[in-house]
């Protein structure tokens, strides 16, 4: 910048500088007038607003006069204070746009009320301008940027924090209350828990949370270096599949959920369930459900004795290799669900009905118990639920 240009420049922003009050008045009320976000003062009160427009003026003019420093700290402060109001970026942009023009409007002005001041210098004043706004709207954008991401760690983290409480199902009701009321979930209803590994530092099941979103289903999540909880509100229990179905489609890892329950204080109850479902699961991904029966809830209300109980009851039957119990296991649950019938769960396995009554037999056999006595069966259906059920070595 040459001598005379530098002289001129300081002539103009002197001018302005004597006017900052009346420049600073103008600018708010432009930005007031015309960007939606700053109409009403609930937000951004107006002394506030004033203070803001008053500083970023003043670096623009100490930038233009060449006696600014590198310090960004006006610009920087405004966008991090928009960021923690909740303004708009692009508003908060326009806001930039609208003072400089309005400064651009001024500095036309006082060079045009100045004697012998060149034309050339205004026109080469004006790309000084534009420079400086970059580097204005720059600093301003990256402090807000930096400010919403402390802000969205930060949320996340009471969020999980809320997620936590629910999840360890101890609070009294109106601890319960103020925390649902927070993460919009109802205290009755249709709910589900899941329960599914991770990684470390990686989601097992990315974009869920809005696919279930589409199915009207509410869900808050807690993260950690093994398991990624979530609680779910449907609509009703007629979603379950559905919600499970979106699961199963985003899910990297297994998954174990909870039966539907009605109450939101019984999610830690169920988030057991949820765990049980997951070490149960045999497959490297997907999604496992505890069965809602009365059978698999007593199962797992008292998982240790249960599982001594299968290993009484199925005796010999466990010694054999997985390759020969699984199917005899698989058998006796589908003859279970044919309602006894050899034809009948011959059909669903894709077996003929005497290699079901041989498979049955060989259960008689190895348990001592017979399929005719119907308190035998009971002995039976519970050792198998629960074996299946629950995790063991």
């Amino acid at each position: 910048m040459t001598g005379n240009h530098h002289d001129t420049t300081a002539r103009i922003t002197a001018a302005l500088r004597a006017g900052l009050p009346g420049l600073t008045e103008r600018v708010v009320a432009r930005i007031r007038a015309e960007i939606p976000f700053y109409a009403e003062q609930d937000v951004v009160a107006a002394e506030d607003l004033r203070a803001s427009v008053s500083a970023n003026i003043g670096y623009i003019l100490d930038s233009l006069a060449g006696t600014a420093t590198a310090n960004l700290s006006a610009p920087n402060a405004t966008g991090r204070t928009r960021a923690a109001q909740g303004a708009p970026l692009a508003e908060m942009l326009t806001a930039y746009r609208v003072g400089v023009a309005e400064l651009w409007l001024a500095l036309v002005a006082a060079a045009r009320s100045l004697p012998d001041v060149p034309d050339r210098d205004v026109t080469d004043l004006a790309g000084t301008v534009f420079a400086v706004q970059n580097t204005y709207s720059d600093a301003a954008l990256a402090a807000y940027r930096d400010e919403s991401r402390e802000m969205l760690r930060a949320r996340e983290r009471e969020r999980s924090a809320l997620v936590e409480v629910i999840l360890t199902g101890g609070t009294v009701k109106g601890t319960l209350w103020e925390v649902a009321s927070t993460l919009r979930l109802p205290l009755d209803g249709a709910f589900l828990v899941i329960a599914a590994e991770t990684e470390p530092g990686h989601d097992p099941m990315p974009r869920a949370e809005s696919a279930l979103a589409v199915l009207d289903v509410r869900s808050v999540w807690r993260l950690d270096a093994e398991l990624s909880l979530g609680v779910l509100s449907l609509p009703d229990r007629s979603r379950n599949g559905a919600a499970l179905g979106v699961l199963g489609r985003h899910a990297t890892r297994r998954v174990g959920a909870s039966p539907v329950f009605a109450e939101l204080h019984q999610a830690g109850w169920a988030l057991e369930l949820a765990r049980l479902a997951l070490g149960s699961n045999p497959q490297a991904s997907g999604v496992a459900q505890f069965r809602d029966s009365p059978i698999d809830l007593l199962v797992a209300a008292a998982p240790q004795a249960a599982l001594e109980a299968a290993r009484t009851v199925l005796g010999p039957l466990l010694e054999l290799p997985e390759d020969e119990l699984e199917p005899l296991l698989g058998t006796f649950e589908a003859w279970l669900r044919a309602n006894g019938s050899a034809t009948a769960a011959g059909a669903e396995l894709y077996v003929h009905p005497n290699t079901v009554r041989y498979r049955l037999r060989r259960i008689e056999a190895g348990t001592s118990r017979s399929l005719a006595s119907p308190g035998q069966v009971a002995e039976l259906v519970t050792a198998v639920r629960a074996w299946r059920e629950l995790p063991h070595a």
